[in-house]
C-alpha cells in the first residue's frame, strides 16, 4: 500500500523527522532526509503488521485539507510504499526425489523452501497474467 509520508527537519536537532498521517501514531526520524525516507518506510510497516485491514490511504489534498494534523510548513511529502505480507502456514507434500535435490536451487534462497516455493507460485501467475506482485 502506498502512503504519503512527510518528512521534515527537526527544529531543536540536526536531523529529520517523518510521519504517515493515515497510520495514527507512525512517526520516525533520521540524521538524513533520505535515512528518515527508510526509517518511516520501516515504522509504517511494523505498524501494519499486525493489522487485520490496512487503513485507506489518503491523498495529498485529503491530508492537506485536514485540520486535525499538525504537518510542519517546511514538511515534504514522500510517496511511501508500504509493504506488508501475511503469511500462512500450509502443509505441502513432495516426491522424495524432488526434495532431495532442492538444496542445490535453495542456495539463492538461503536454504528456504518456502520462499523458493513462493518464487515459483508467483512467477507460474506472473505467466499466465493472472497477478501481479
Amino acid at each position: 500500500m502506498k502512503y504519503i509520508a512527510f518528512i521534515y527537519a527537526d527544529e531543536d536537532e540536526d536531523g529529520f523527522n517523518a510521519m504517515i498521517p493515515d497510520l495514527d501514531g507512525c512517526f520516525s526520524c533520521g540524521d538524513t532526509f533520505e535515512e528518515a525516507c527508510v526509517m518511516i518506510k520501516e515504522a509504517g510497516e511494523l505498524y501494519c503488521e499486525d493489522l487485520k485491514k490496512l487503513p485507506k490511504a489518503s491523498t495529498l489534498k485529503e491530508l492537506l485539507d485536514r485540520n486535525d494534523l499538525d504537518i510542519p510548513q517546511n514538511a515534504i511529502p514522500q510517496l511511501t510504499n508500504v509493504k506488508v505480507e501475511k503469511l500462512k502456514r500450509i502443509n505441502v507434500m513432495m516426491r522424495t526425489d524432488i526434495i532431495d535435490v532442492l538444496p542445490e536451487r535453495l542456495v539463492e534462497f538461503n536454504g528456504n523452501r518456502s520462499a523458493y516455493l513462493q518464487n515459483l507460485v508467483i512467477q507460474d501467475l506472473h505467466s499466465h497474467k493472472i497477478a501481479t506482485f
